[in-house]
């Protein structure tokens, strides 16, 4: 039984050091005996889930990607059942660890795979669909970063980069102390160009150090501010 229980572990150890999400799948789709030709997603997105877990309680670090994949499979779980409701229904917010860095408004993102259809889907359909939003957030986070680094050759800074950056961090405490989410508009004092850009750029500053997350769920639209209370220092 204790040998099982290593074998287990040092295998679990290899697939998350290899930082492959696909092989968790091919793992959960074997050891809970899912279907490949019709995979059940409430099974799938659990199993994933539990193993996180397992992996979290052998102390081994959980790689980005990983998270992701699962954040992705919890909105597509979510869809599902309320497919299977058959009626519009308030969506309830999935329980999820705190280990796992994932917030409620990430899974409600929309993220690029299709809503689950009411026909089976397959597990080759369904590694497509998660390797196609891999590639959207890849192309997503290069944006920030290129976008991020056009606004420090643009702007003419005039004080202490760090400062503004503190400043506008402590903005967004004080108004998330009084709602849920802030508003990118209630932190800029006057909405002209060059105050915009003062102010989003310690925005990008503060979510690559993973102090805040941002949501704009249409371009040109609002941006939507969360801070990621695991990561406070």
């Amino acid at each position: 039984m204790r040998e099982s229980v290593e074998v287990e572990d040092s295998l679990l150890k290899t697939i998350i050091e290899k930082e492959s999400w696909e092989e968790i799948i091919y793992y959960i789709v074997n050891i809970e005996k899912i279907d490949p030709w019709n995979v059940d997603i409430i099974k799938l997105c659990n199993g994933f889930v539990n193993f996180l877990k397992k992996a979290r309680e052998l102390d081994f670090r959980i790689p980005a990607k990983i998270v992701f994949v699962a954040a992705i499979l919890l909105k597509m779980k979510a869809e599902y059942l309320l497919l299977k409701e058959e009626e519009k229904i308030e969506e309830k917010e999935e329980e999820i660890p705190e280990f796992f860095d994932i917030k409620p408004e990430m899974i409600k993102i929309a993220y690029p795979v299709k809503r689950i259809p009411r026909r089976q889907i397959t597990l080759e359909e369904l590694i497509i669909a998660l390797k196609k939003a891999m590639e959207i957030e890849k192309r997503r986070e290069k944006r920030r970063e290129i976008l991020y680094q056009r606004l420090q050759r643009e702007i003419n800074i005039e004080e202490d980069v760090e400062k503004r950056i503190q400043s506008v961090f402590q903005k967004i405490e004080e108004l998330y102390s009084l709602k849920k989410r802030v508003e990118f508009a209630d932190i800029v004092e006057r909405w002209e160009r060059e105050e915009i850009v003062k102010n989003f750029l310690p925005i990008l500053h503060l979510e690559k150090n993973k102090k805040i997350k941002t949501e704009q769920l249409e371009f040109f639209k609002e941006i939507w501010i969360y801070l990621n209370e695991n990561k406070q220092s």
